[in-house]
């Protein structure tokens, strides 16, 4: 039983075969062994055209193997396709058959389909160009569902091609490898132009390289797919439609790999979410449940984590955006591979995180070149799903104080807070709240005052600084403090005033960020007004006391 006259070489009909066929016995450069039909191995005489591939269907047993291997002891190289797996290891099945090309499967085919497949590959190319492009196309998506797809894909395309194949990120560096390539040499050749395929032939080396874009960064281009080889005639029409199919399949993978990736952080962000939003349950055994799956325990350290980009001055105006910067962290934690939950809120990124204070700080310190100078704040250990609110209050706390006391980037941990924000802390945000409300009630219809307050106490109690923020005379907010001093009948002068309204103004806004899943921004709108009204003549001095009549809420390292 013969099929065919014409020629194709054994990469095209591996592809044509499909279905996890691959050589068990031979090297890459029998790839490129022509093939010009099939022939059913019976008890009759074998052919004597060694371009026939043998059809093996009755190779059962290591006994089997040894009437065949007798068989070929005096014939040429021949190529032979088993259709059932080989019946001996693969070590003794190459010493049984050495000098012979051998091509199995895993799984056993019809002898039938094998016969068949072998002749649509030699069939005249005019009229097998379809199937062949189909065949090609079935055999390079089969591996999109590997466990590592890319790499499957690059494996798959250098069977095809008998070439070496390589994925070249934008700067030269090799993603993955099917073998030795002179990156150096070709990524000169391929960085000059931005075509998106293009054809090489550098010192001995031909081939082709196709431009991979990055779905992550809106089409921007993520590398190259390159397929070369030593051989002449390399790259043929064949091989070009096979790269030229790859390349499609690397983006249709990544695209896939960023939309599981934005799923799965979605999810994650829901559930740290409904996690912040518990309020006066002691348990929720179905949230333990949900986030206990995600890799995170609770008889670990677990802390909740908030992060604010610093804005530095009026020249730093834009800042990293909070889903970047969520992103980013993403991207952080999963290298140190820490369980964590990442969601982004307006000004700020809430995370729920498995690790020590210390391992946070020393994965800053080494991630500085992937995230943007922050305030970072951790709350206090979380020992049950009830507890995740109260870290996060914890962790905003300390940021609001860092930002007051510290201008540049730092971390604060509930560990680390003084005497009054401890206590704030351990009341609870509830009752801290609606003192808050009471305390600073007269200023509710006087947005301007309040401005002027939040605004002294975001420059760490500096008039100039302040009044520079607020883009009005330092005076103007001298009289704003003055006014705020009247109507809350105290003094910005004396320690105790200064604390409270410094807690009081943090409750308030820890009441803001709690009452939207998304917080407003907590300054009140800016006047426009240049001078609300004149300033009195003897403007009170409100000015940073000296050290020894600071108020507790002051950092021991101020």
């Amino acid at each position: 039983m013969t099929a065919g006259a014409r020629v194709a070489t054994l990469g095209m009909v591996l592809t044509e075969i499909g279905g996890g066929a691959r050589l068990l016995v031979g090297s890459d450069e029998d790839l490129d062994r022509l093939v010009t039909g099939a022939s059913v191995v019976t008890d009759a005489v074998l052919p004597d055209d060694v371009g026939l591939a043998l059809i093996c269907p009755a190779l059962n047993s290591a006994e089997d193997l040894e009437q065949l291997s007798g068989r070929l002891s005096t014939s040429a190289a021949r190529l032979l396709v088993l259709t059932t797996p080989s019946p001996v290891a693969l070590a003794e099945l190459s010493a049984r058959l050495r000098g012979h090309v051998v091509v199995g499967s895993a799984e056993p085919v019809d002898p039938a389909a094998v016969v068949l497949s072998i002749a649509r590959s030699v069939d005249v190319p005019d009229e097998t160009a379809t199937r062949r492009l189909a065949a090609l196309q079935r055999s390079l998506t089969q591996v999109l569902g590997d466990p590592d797809p890319v790499v499957s894909l690059l494996a798959r395309l250098k069977s095809t091609c008998n070439a070496t194949v390589a994925l070249v990120d934008k700067h030269g560096q090799a993603v993955h490898s099917t073998g030795p390539v002179p990156l150096s040499l070709l990524f000169t050749e391929i960085s000059h132009t931005a075509a998106d395929s293009q054809m090489m032939d550098i010192d001995g080396w031909h081939g082709i390289a196709d431009r991979v874009n990055d779905p992550a960064q809106g089409g921007d281009h993520m590398g190259w797919l390159v397929a070369v080889a030593r051989r002449d005639g390399f790259p043929d029409a064949y091989a070009v439609s096979a790269v030229h199919l790859a390349a499609a399949l690397v983006e249709a993978s990544q695209r896939m790999t960023l939309v599981a990736r934005q799923q799965e952080r979605a999810i994650r962000a829901a559930i740290l979410e409904e996690a912040l939003a518990l309020r006066g349950i002691p348990d929720d055994p179905e949230l333990s449940g949900r986030i206990a799956s995600l890799g995170l325990g609770f008889a670990d350290d677990l802390r909740t984590v908030v992060a604010r980009p610093i804005s530095s001055g009026p020249a730093s105006r834009r800042r990293t955006s909070t889903k970047d910067l969520a992103d980013g962290f993403d991207r952080v934690l999963e290298a140190w591979d820490v369980p964590h939950l990442v969601s982004a809120r307006d000004r700020f990124v809430v995370i729920l995180m498995q690790g020590s204070p210390k391992m946070l700080r020393r994965i800053i310190v080494a991630s500085q070149d992937s995230l943007p100078p922050l305030h970072v704040g951790l709350g206090r250990p979380v020992r049950a799903v009830a507890d995740v609110k109260d870290s996060y209050h914890d962790a905003h706390l300390a940021v609001r104080s860092l930002g007051r006391t510290a201008r540049a980037a730092g971390v604060m941990t509930y560990e680390d807070f003084d005497f009054a924000t401890r206590l704030f802390s351990d009341v609870g945000t509830d009752r801290m709240a609606a003192w808050a409300r009471e305390f600073l009630a007269p200023l509710d219809e006087r947005p301007p005052l309040m401005e002027g307050l939040r605004a002294f106490f975001a420059h760490s109690q500096n008039m100039n600084a302040a009044a520079d923020a607020l883009s009005i005379h330092h005076n103007s907010l001298r009289y704003r403090l003055a006014k705020v001093e009247e109507l809350l009948k105290l003094t910005l002068r004396d320690p105790a005033a200064v604390s409270s309204l410094f807690l009081a103004l943090a409750a308030r806004d820890l009441e803001e960020v709690d009452s939207n899943a998304r917080p407003r921004a907590t300054r009140a709108v800016r006047t426009r007004q240049p001078s609300d009204v004149e300033a009195p003549r003897t403007p009170t001095d409100f000015a940073t006391p000296g050290l020894d009549r600071l108020g507790v809420v002051i950092s021991p390292g101020r």
